[in-house]
C-alpha cells in the first residue's frame, strides 16, 4: 500500500481544477476529514429553487480484472461462487465505482433519507460501499442460509460501534451510525468480506454507480465544495457553482498511484 501524499491539479470537465490529496485508508487526516466534514448543526427546511450536482468520477490508471477474494474456512457455500475484490471497480472507459461523493459543507435543505440496506448475499456486503446521514439507522439483512455476523468499527480508531450475528436467512436487523465519520464492517464468520459506510452530518451524499456516475438533488443553490471518498484512492474536493434551479455538470479524475 502506498502512503506518500502528494497535491497536484486533476482535469475537470468545465468547471475548473480539483485539489486531490491521497490519505490513504489507515491515515488518521482522511477520516477525519470525512468525520469534520459538516461541522455546524444540519436543520431540515425547504429549498427554494433547488438544483442538482450531476457528472462522473473516472481513474486515470490501469485497474484491471478485480482478483478472486482468497477464501478461508471450510464454508462449501461460500465457495459455490465467483467472488472478486472490490476495493477498485473500473468500468470501461475509467467510471470508478463505489465512490462517495457529498457536499463538505451545508446547514440546511433536504430531510435526511430512509434507513439505506446493508446486506450480506452470496457471501459478499452489497453494497460494498454505502453512505447515510449520521443519526440514521442502516438495515443489516442477512441474505444467506449460513451464519454471518455485522462487525463496525469506526475508523481510524478501530473501536468497534456494533457487532451482530444473524444466523438465519432473511433475519433482518437495525443499528444506529451516530457520528460523521468513516465505518468499516466486516464478517466475523467470512473475514474476506468488508464493507465501507461513510456518514455524512447531512443528507446530500450518494455513491457511484457502476459507470462512475453520481447525482446529487434538492441542493441549494450557491458555491459548493464537493467532497469525494474512496478506500484506496483517499479523498478530492471540487468547488462548483450552482445556479437557481440549475444544473452543474462535474468531471473528476483520480490520477493513479505512483509506485516507489
Amino acid at each position: 500500500m502506498i502512503h506518500r501524499r502528494t497535491l497536484l491539479r486533476a482535469g475537470v470537465g468545465g468547471i475548473g481544477a480539483a485539489l486531490l490529496s491521497p490519505l490513504w485508508p489507515g491515515d488518521a487526516a482522511a477520516e477525519r476529514g470525512v468525520r469534520d466534514a459538516n461541522l455546524p448543526a444540519y436543520a431540515t427546511e425547504p429549498v427554494k429553487q433547488p438544483g442538482r450536482i450531476l457528472g462522473v468520477v473516472r481513474y486515470a490508471g490501469e485497474a484491471g480484472a478485480p482478483a478472486r477474494a482468497k477464501l478461508s474456512g471450510d464454508c462449501a457455500y461460500c465457495r459455490t461462487f465467483d467472488l472478486r475484490q472490490e476495493q477498485l471497480l473500473v468500468a470501461r472507459g475509467g467510471g470508478l465505482r463505489n465512490v462517495v461523493v457529498m457536499l463538505q459543507t451545508i446547514a440546511r435543505g433536504k430531510p435526511p433519507e430512509q434507513p439505506p440496506t446493508l446486506a450480506e448475499y452470496h457471501c459478499t456486503f452489497v453494497p460494498h460501499v454505502l453512505s447515510l446521514t449520521a443519526g440514521n439507522k442502516v438495515l443489516l439483512h442477512n441474505r444467506d442460509p449460513v451464519l454471518n455476523t455485522f462487525h463496525a468499527l469506526a475508523l481510524p480508531s478501530g473501536r468497534t460501534l456494533f457487532n451482530v450475528g444473524t444466523p438465519r436467512q432473511d433475519q433482518k436487523l437495525y443499528r444506529r451510525i451516530a457520528r460523521p465519520g468513516v465505518v468499516q464492517v466486516r464478517c466475523d464468520v467470512h473475514p474476506w468480506e468488508e464493507a465501507y459506510v461513510v456518514a455524512m452530518g447531512h443528507p446530500y451524499h450518494t455513491v457511484t454507480d457502476p459507470r462512475g456516475a453520481f447525482v446529487l438533488d434538492q441542493v441549494p443553490p450557491g458555491r459548493h465544495t464537493l467532497l469525494l471518498w474512496h478506500e484506496r484512492l483517499g479523498t478530492l474536493k471540487q468547488t462548483v457553482q450552482l445556479a437557481p434551479g440549475g444544473s452543474a455538470r462535474v468531471e473528476l479524475s483520480y490520477p493513479a498511484p505512483r509506485q516507489r
